[in-house]
């Protein structure tokens, strides 16, 4: 029940996340570069109070950076892109070759267009993007293609080797976790695995979850857990987060 609600609650971050996203082109959160202000679902930020929304990011980096300290990778698995596209394409049931490799190009380019669209209306509505565009203007077709094209180089070509090797958030993770971050154990203590590799197949970064989990490259996404449920039975699994207590001092 405990991984069931963790994946009710992961997954509805992701949904979150992603409507915040989509609400950009929509410009339901944009700077407006005519008004010189940022507008956020209808309320206006001018120069004098711009601070208020910047504010307000950078607290919820640092809330997301200091939740890492605790729980782990959860911006990775929660609110990442990059994470919900490793989650569509590794399934198990793309796992062959000539069949994953259709599935990576068709969602390569759909996360490419929307994080491209993304960005550019944050700053530019789309009207005024395809004026630009169609008027050859170099600085928003430069730019436009630039980020297009290094998305789907890190969505083609990188996927997770980019989390594990290039991701700033990955280095400050791997920086800020301590003996007392959480990780995901292992324990075959009964000798219940049956060597099923379900969840290896699950795993987004293609870890070897048995061995790998407790890892500075595991995400806590929990898939590992439900399928290794799926493989020994409804509420058995042999994966669980592990939350390390400070030591006290023996007196």
């Amino acid at each position: 029940m405990a991984g069931d609600l963790y994946t009710k609650r992961r997954r509805l971050i992701q949904t979150l996340s992603v409507l915040v996203l989509l609400s950009i082109p929509f410009r339901f959160f944009c700077f407006d570069l005519d008004g010189e202000c940022i507008r956020l679902f209808g309320a206006e930020f001018g120069l004098a109070t711009m601070f208020y929304p910047l504010f307000g990011i950078v607290a919820l980096l640092l809330l997301v950076v200091g939740m890492g300290m605790k729980k782990g990778r959860l911006f990775c698995s929660h609110l990442c892109p990059m994470h919900l596209f490793l989650e569509k394409v590794n399934r198990p049931k793309n796992g062959s070759a000539s069949h994953r490799k259709g599935i990576v190009w068709l969602w390569s380019l759909l996360f490419s267009v929307m994080l491209t669209e993304v960005i550019l209306s944050f700053f530019q509505p789309l009207e005024n993007q395809i004026k630009l565009a169609a008027s050859g203007n170099l600085p928003i077709l430069g730019t436009g293609v630039a980020l297009f094209g290094g998305f789907m180089f890190l969505f083609v070509g990188y996927q997770e080797r980019f989390c594990k090797k290039g991701c700033p958030y990955a280095l400050i993770q791997m920086l800020l976790q301590s003996d007392l971050t959480r990780t995901m154990k292992f324990a075959n203590r009964e000798k219940t695995c049956t060597n099923c590799r379900k969840c290896e197949d699950i795993c987004p970064m293609n870890l070897r979850a048995r061995f790998e989990s407790k890892g500075p490259d595991c995400t806590n996404c929990n898939l590992c857990a439900e399928a290794c449920t799926t493989e020994l039975g409804k509420g058995n699994t042999l994966f669980h987060f592990h939350d390390p207590e400070p030591e006290t001092a023996v007196q």
